[in-house]
């Protein structure tokens, strides 16, 4: 398993003096020592998160976005179990996705199961730009996401301004 700090701080939850200098100028963030920490004590145990290389991890409100080695991410979405038991471990909703990606697929990592019709990007006068994501069909009580967590974890992590249509009302 690979994470953003040193594997022996994973396991001893101590940072070495290396560790504590990215935290502190801000290569690291707590919730990447927090994450890694948790996903080392139990990759231990379990061989299938042992078997993950993370990148980075953020925590927006109660929710985790974990970004992983690029290539990582396919073989982990066809056992829906595994993010479930992250979901455990963590204490709250995983996202995933993968880093050293275009924003494109950062949305359709996110958006999964669902499959995303079309992508827009607006360039406001103001100078900012907004991203228009498409679903097909409609909106119903089943749809699995929500959708105003998807756009704070968006603004958070890259500064994507989000705004989600569905082709039918």
């Amino acid at each position: 398993m690979k994470t953003p700090i040193c594997s022996f701080d994973a396991r001893t939850g101590i940072l070495c003096p290396k560790c504590d200098a990215k935290l502190k100028s801000g290569q690291l963030t707590d919730s990447d020592v927090e994450v890694s920490i948790k996903l080392t004590k139990v990759g231990e145990k379990n061989p299938e998160i042992s078997k993950l290389n993370l990148v980075k991890a953020e925590q927006v409100d109660q929710d985790y976005l974990l970004t992983l080695e690029p290539g990582s991410l396919a073989p982990l979405r066809r056992d829906p179990a595994f993010q479930k038991t992250l979901q455990t471990i963590l204490g709250g909703k995983v996202w995933l996705t993968e880093a050293d990606t275009t924003d494109r697929k950062v949305l359709e990592d996110l958006f999964f199961p669902v499959r995303i019709s079309n992508i827009n990007t607006a360039w406001l006068p103001d100078g900012s730009k907004l991203t228009k994501v498409v679903i097909p069909g409609r909106k119903t009580e089943r749809f699995p996401h929500d959708t105003a967590m998807i756009g704070k974890i968006l603004q958070e992590s890259r500064g994507i301004d989000l705004m989600v249509e569905f082709e039918r009302t």
